[in-house]
């Protein structure tokens, strides 16, 4: 049986879990991803918008963005990248590997060998812009995944008004190094695990307090989200098996009876020519002993 505390996990690397130990103590806070992708394979904030959040999901990818609108209506989703000023850009889409997507020249050089893609241009917008233009107040948590693109990212922000409490930003794509922009404007370096870096603004370094003991308890209860449809899979299953099970039981019931209803047919069929003979022997007994007895008086 499932855990009752389990909380399902979307994201690939746990970045839900870590943000989540972070945010613990916070309802319906405010995200923004900044590269969204999917809206719940590998997502980042699917689990926090169950949760109630909503936020700004940022995706150059039509189809994806598409999805995104549909699945998640209580947020704001933008069809458009990302940089350090209003501009157009040329976006280049991995059909079959949108990970991969970028804008990012040298992230498009290194993929030289993937040649289903199609290239066209996006609309590119400074995320101060974005904030402004959509009256954010207050941002708990920013994610940033962008494939090279970082640096452009974080420095069309004005981190003086805009200041996330925690950013997730993934890191092994670094073009050029945008690390001591977030030093510059007091953001400190808490996580790093290999691929994603979490920064916590200085004034939100409290919640790094007990980190360790929340992060274990959460990922002791996590069911990532490919072992929850498994399960779910494996539980509709078993109600069909049981169905099927309890009609099958009806309908031998119903044989059952129907056998002995035959049986009992069969031996009256079996045992009626006796009993005719039984009658017509007494009948013929009777008739003569009537005879005799006519004959017995006269």
């Amino acid at each position: 049986m499932i855990d009752p505390k389990a909380i399902t996990t979307y994201a690939q690397y746990n970045e839900d879990i870590i943000l989540l130990a972070l945010l613990h103590d916070t309802q319906k806070g405010f995200y923004v991803d900044v590269g969204a992708n999917y809206s719940v394979i590998d997502s980042v904030t699917k689990l926090f918008y169950e949760k109630g959040w909503h936020g700004i999901n940022i995706e150059p990818i039509k189809s994806l963005c598409e999805q995104l609108i549909k699945d998640r209506p209580k947020d704001i989703t933008l069809q458009i990248g990302i940089g350090d000023k209003v501009y157009k850009e040329v976006f280049r889409e991995y059909r079959d590997s949108s990970g991969h997507s970028t804008f990012n020249i040298h992230q498009k050089q290194q993929h030289d060998e993937i040649d289903d893609y199609i290239d066209y241009t996006v609309d590119v917008k400074p995320l101060k812009d974005i904030f402004i233009e959509h009256k954010v107040e207050h941002i708990h948590f920013l994610k940033i995944d962008v494939e090279g693109f970082e640096y452009q990212v974080i420095i069309g922000n004005n981190w003086n008004k805009f200041r996330p409490e925690v950013i997730c930003i993934e890191a092994n794509h670094v073009s050029k190094d945008w690390r001591p922009i977030l030093t510059k404007n007091d953001y400190k370096l808490f996580l790093a695990d290999g691929l994603n870096e979490y920064y916590v603004a200085k004034e939100s370094w409290h919640r790094t307090e007990g980190f360790a003991e929340r992060v274990i308890k959460l990922d002791y209860h996590a069911l990532k989200q490919h072992q929850w449809q498994s399960w779910t899979e494996d539980s509709g299953l078993l109600t069909v098996l049981n169905n099927m099970a309890e009609a099958q039981k009806l309908e031998i019931d119903h044989l059952k009876h129907k056998t002995e209803l035959l049986m009992q047919l069969s031996m009256m069929q079996q045992s009626w020519p006796r009993r005719l003979k039984r009658a017509l022997y007494g009948l013929t007994v009777d008739w003569f002993k009537y005879k005799k007895s006519i004959k017995s008086k006269k």
